[in-house]
């Protein structure tokens, strides 16, 4: 797994989520399907190995606010950028930042609001737009990137129906979900996140409550799928259905992203 990991000066979470066998017996192709945090702190250095990705695109699933606070330094020439502008406007504060505000700040606290929170992902009108797009974007052909603020949450969703689209069987899915934890080296970075969360809500936080939100849990990814078929009876229907991904589409995806 570590290999799938592409290090950076400062732009975090950057992985090639390709390489995947698929329950048809292919495998998809590596260097075309990349996920990972925002590079609103991108060094000179890192641009350059960004340049040398060939990306064709980069799909931001930020919200507005969160863009403006945090913007991204500008892609290597050829890179389109796509990001959605809908819901501007909104409380400057990220909503993970307001449910610590208002929440008893306990673990089991936290990992519920995380639960909650994966529940409507799949149908936020404007990640479904952005989701949309990222299948577009693949369909007419080249590397892409697809990321939010820490490259877990929303993104994981989006990798995940990505998989899912591409065949890939669900413990692969849970796997590439899961190796978050490591490529962020969350025990490392967690005195620093926390001074920075402290700095902005001007309250003192406890670590152990902090946890279910900074990493991921295979129960979230689990949560957000769960709600999928709730509504829709299968991944697959809800990527048709609500992605405009049909079987044909799907196919057509297989063999541009075929190893």
């Amino acid at each position: 797994m570590h290999d799938r990991l592409i290090r950076f000066d400062r732009i975090l979470n950057f992985r090639d989520f390709g390489g995947w066998e698929t329950a048809d017996g292919g495998k998809v192709a590596r260097g075309k399907l990349y996920r990972s945090a925002a590079f609103h702190d991108a060094t000179e250095s890192d641009l350059e190995r960004l340049d040398a990705l060939e990306l064709r695109f980069l799909v931001d699933l930020r919200r507005p606010e969160e863009r403006a606070h945090e913007p991204n330094k500008t892609m290597p020439g050829g890179c389109r950028v796509i990001f959605s502008d809908a819901g501007a406007g909104g409380p400057a504060l990220p909503p993970h930042l307001v449910a610590l505000m208002q929440s008893d700040l306990t673990p089991q606290s936290t990992r519920d609001y995380m639960l909650a929170l994966y529940r409507e992902i799949p149908f936020d009108p404007r990640l479904v737009g952005l989701y949309r797009d990222w299948f577009a974007a693949l369909a007419e052909g080249g590397a892409g990137v697809i990321h939010c603020a820490a490259g877990k949450d929303r993104t994981g969703v989006g990798c995940a129906l990505t998989l899912i689209a591409l065949g890939v069987d669900e413990e692969a899915v849970f796997a590439d979900y899961e190796f978050t934890n490591q490529a962020v080296d969350l025990e490392r970075r967690m005195p620093r996140i926390q001074a920075r969360m402290e700095e902005r809500l001007g309250k003192k936080l406890d670590p152990a409550a902090l946890r279910p939100m900074l990493g991921v849990e295979i129960d979230y990814l689990r949560a957000a799928l769960a709600a999928i078929e709730a509504r829709h009876g299968a991944a697959l229907a809800y990527i048709e259905r609500i992605l405009g991904v049909d079987e044909a589409a799907r196919a057509a995806l297989r063999r541009k992203l075929s190893a």
